[in-house]
């Protein structure tokens, strides 16, 4: 892309943006026909096509087959500096939270998962798979892992109604309190898709955490696929002083 191009395609977004906001334009209302927008904006077609897409891109807009573009409901942000379980998090926002489990059982840890718990390979770890819902909405696919050893009879408790971090510290004595995060992108499964309902191939973060205890020890292997057109993370870098 040329930077004429760029600078007209930035030029109408701005526009768009500034036009959304004057009209008071919440989730769900239509943008007028492209025909008009270019009207209104002085825009040609491509150039404008071009905004709008990045718009897309971004959650921002959303488009329905023969009906035209739609102001996207605004996605749930997630402050990423502290370290809180899912559910007191969001209940602490005054969200609706609840899970569903997929799948709990011991199974052999597999290699990624045994060096990231800093156990042998084939050592017994649970699976634990949830979908996690906000407000009713499906928003994240949560796989964790957790040594055995350190917790027998997780089975015995209803993950879809009680926090996995509450109940690692209240029954088990394990003080869950540093995660590091490994954050990308990738894109959605038939399968993933079905559970998130959502569709195939759309885009998702896909975050890569292990969470250590007191003791620096890893309880907690897990894998996050995020709706990205739900959800996003904000943080704050700070310059170190010398």
């Amino acid at each position: 892309m040329g930077r004429l191009t760029q600078f007209a395609r930035d030029h109408v977004r701005e526009q768009l943006e500034e036009y959304i906001e004057t009209n008071h334009l919440s989730a769900h209302s239509a943008l007028p026909s492209e025909r008009t927008l270019c009207e209104i904006f002085s825009a040609n077609r491509v150039t404008l096509r071009d905004a709008l897409q990045e718009m897309k891109n971004e959650g921002i807009i959303y488009s329905v087959h023969g009906k035209g573009n739609f102001i996207a409901p605004p996605k749930y942000v997630e402050d990423a500096k502290s370290f809180i379980s899912y559910t007191a998090g969001w209940e602490a926002d005054g969200h609706h939270v609840r899970s569903k489990v997929i799948d709990l059982r011991i199974i052999e840890a597999p290699k990624k998962v045994a060096l990231s718990l800093d156990l042998h390979i084939g050592s017994p770890v649970y699976l634990l798979q949830r979908v996690r819902y906000l407000n009713d909405i499906p928003l994240f696919l949560e796989t964790a892992h957790l040594p055995a050893e350190s917790c027998p009879g997780l089975e015995n408790f209803d993950f879809g109604r009680h926090s996995l971090y509450k109940i690692l510290e209240n029954f088990y004595n394990i003080k869950l309190c540093e995660q590091e995060h490994t954050i990308s992108i990738t894109h959605l499964s038939s399968h993933e898709a079905h559970l998130l309902n959502t569709q195939e191939n759309a885009a998702a973060f896909f975050v890569k955490q292990v969470t250590t205890d007191i003791n620096k020890t890893p309880m907690e292997y897990c894998i996050s696929i995020i709706r990205a057109d739900k959800y996003k993370m904000k943080g704050c870098l700070v310059a170190p002083s010398f």
